[in-house]
């Protein structure tokens, strides 16, 4: 079976045991692999209104059907899930070579269901599945728990786990690979946790077929030469996501010391200029030829990242510009495994409600000795991180101050204010993640391209709505977001895999599918209403310096947006998909 292996991996952890079964080819047809199998998936196996916490909640692991092979950046694998931080669909999307060695196993997804009596660590050499005692690697960071698992099962095993803060259930806990790798976002790694699965180590003997070979790898040249190494894509090899930073603060969207400006003063010490000079080489994903991964020397801190995200709600949203500090609270994160954006996020948080005399929890902005050692108190729940753990909106709900939480279904925001990006608004609320920048991106054009005005609502469904499509389409590669890849690029590789020649027309249709599915298991496990934290979008709360002061969105400009999106979606005014629409794309499931 050419691109899939065919077949799903089921590990049933209450009982220690697991099965094979086929992959519904049907499903892969409409949905292609990635996001948009992985949520047809999860509407059959996540029982509707489940607890996230619950032993029958199961987390998926999907490859694209170009997993394995040589197209650059789809080496890449989606964890998803019924998130514990949220209650409705989530996904995280991590690099490395994990999902190459899942195919080379022989399965195209992995199933985990159950809960384990005692803690597990799972490990598969292709037909040959074990769970073992947690033992020795209990507790472990990510790094080290990687290596053990190498030196005892096997030296070329790719590994997938937890550290200390998915062992404790931390909400935002994430799942690492590849050490620097890390699937980050709506608590994959908290769930695994309560599930008592440490890691899974894999090992693959087989390969990947890709039908007429000749055909396929001479397309694959012309598109490495004509669309990757190009000057689109040179910049996440040559600088990485740093070099966001100054754009954003001169542009007044870079959260600063909690979301209170746009503009951070310190920014030449964290921006990409500051990076340049520690950074001493790239590394690369399985079989990506864009390199992006900038390694970095500081302080005693060596490795990958930071990334913008991290830079931004770990850096100026804590009012912190010691580069050191910021590699080494990184550093901290990536090891105890928790997402740098809602851990950067609560920390804020927590020394705003110090400063303004609410709270004190011991944290200030700008000052790094208690911002260095809150990672760790928050993975323990030991003083001051027992309450940070309870995250942004509960924390700031405990101390009245609920506007002081910058989320969106209680998923901490990325880092763009909408105040300087009016656009990024309806990107945040629509999201059917919570708040996220991965599903439409106008900052694109409303601030790096300067083509499309940021401080106008007019247009902006639209232009999301044909993100979220191109984006859905896209994670069902699953590309990269560091390859600028069209559509027609993306209908390039699919004649392959479908054997046909490919219309971009059939593939947003695909995007426009998978958005609808999406939205269709958010209103059935009872998503909260599309919106945002008031500061953001209200004309009190303007900023008051940098290069987006004076700007607001407006109330009733932003709900006047928020109808006319359900209104292109073929969507009612509650945001429910129509039954014509949902059968002019050939939905196959409803409420």
């Amino acid at each position: 079976m050419d691109f899939y292996q065919g077949k799903v991996l089921r590990l049933d952890l209450t009982s220690g045991t697991s099965a094979v079964e086929p992959l519904n080819m049907e499903w892969a047809q409409k949905y292609i692999g990635g996001k948009g199998l992985l949520l047809r998936y999860l509407w059959e196996e996540v029982p509707p209104q489940v607890d996230p916490w619950a032993p029958e909640n199961p987390i998926i692991l999907m490859t694209g059907p170009f997993a394995g092979t040589n197209v650059t950046t789809s080496s890449r694998l989606v964890v998803g899930c019924k998130s514990p931080i949220t209650g409705i669909y989530t996904d995280s999307y991590v690099g490395g070579s994990f999902a190459p060695e899942i195919k080379f196993a022989g399965y195209d997804a992995v199933i985990i269901t159950g809960q384990a009596p005692e803690p597990v660590v799972v490990t598969i050499k292709d037909d040959l599945v074990s769970f073992l005692p947690v033992g020795p690697y209990k507790g472990m960071a990510t790094s080290k728990v990687e290596a053990a698992l190498r030196a005892d099962f096997d030296k070329n095993a790719k590994v997938l786990s937890i550290g200390p803060a998915g062992e404790a259930e931390i909400p935002w806990a994430c799942i690492s690979t590849d050490q620097y790798h890390k699937a980050g976002r709506g608590g994959h790694g908290a769930l695994m946790g309560r599930k008592g699965l440490k890691a899974i180590a894999v090992r693959g003997t087989g390969s990947v077929k890709v039908g007429d070979a000749r055909e396929f790898l001479a397309d694959l040249y012309r598109i490495h030469k004509d669309y990757i190494l190009t000057e689109d894509n040179l910049w996440a090899n040559e600088e990485g996501t740093p070099v966001l930073t100054q754009i954003m603060s001169d542009a007044g969207v870079l959260p600063t010391r909690n979301w209170s400006t746009g503009t951070f003063e310190d920014t030449e010490k964290i921006n990409s200029d500051a990076f340049q000079k520690i950074k001493t080489k790239n590394r690369a994903c399985y079989q990506c030829a864009i390199a992006c991964r900038q390694w970095h020397e500081a302080g005693g801190v060596v490795g990958e990242g930071p990334e913008y995200e991290t830079i931004a709600l770990c850096g100026s949203n804590c009012g912190v510009s010691d580069i050191e500090a910021l590699m080494k609270f990184n550093q901290e994160c990536d090891e105890l495994g928790m997402d740098t954006i809602s851990c950067g996020a609560v920390v804020a948080l927590a020394m705003d409600l110090t400063e303004q005399g609410v709270k004190d929890f011991g944290l200030r902005f700008g000052e790094a000795e208690g911002y260095l050692k809150a990672p760790q108190l928050i993975a323990r729940r030991e003083g001051i991180g027992a309450e940070l753990a309870l995250g942004t909106r509960a924390l700031a709900t405990k101390y009245g101050h609920p506007e002081l939480s910058f989320e969106v279904k209680n998923l901490e925001l990325p880092g763009y204010d909408p105040r300087g990006s009016f656009g990024m608004s309806l990107s945040y609320s629509t999201s059917d993640r919570g708040g996220c920048h991965m599903r439409s991106y106008p900052i694109a054009d409303e601030v790096m391209s300067g083509t499309l005005p940021p401080d106008t609502m007019e247009g902006k469904a639209k232009y999301n709505i044909d993100g979220q499509h191109y984006s859905s389409m896209k994670y069902t590669g699953i590309w990269c977001d560091f390859w600028a890849i069209d559509l027609d690029q993306m209908s390039q590789l699919m004649k392959h895999v479908w054997q046909r020649d490919v219309t971009e027309e059939e593939l947003t249709a695909v995007g426009e599918r998978v958005w609808n599915l999406g939205r269709l298991f958010n209103l059935r496990e009872g998503v909260e209403p599309d919106d945002l934290p008031i500061k953001l979008y209200a004309a009190e709360h303007a900023h008051t310096e940098g290069a987006s002061a004076g700007r607001a969105i407006g109330v009733e400009a932003f709900r006047k947006a928020s109808l006319e999106y359900y209104t292109l979606r073929g969507w009612d005014e509650n945001g429910v998909p129509g039954e014509e629409k949902l059968a002019e794309l050939g939905v196959d499931v409803r409420l």
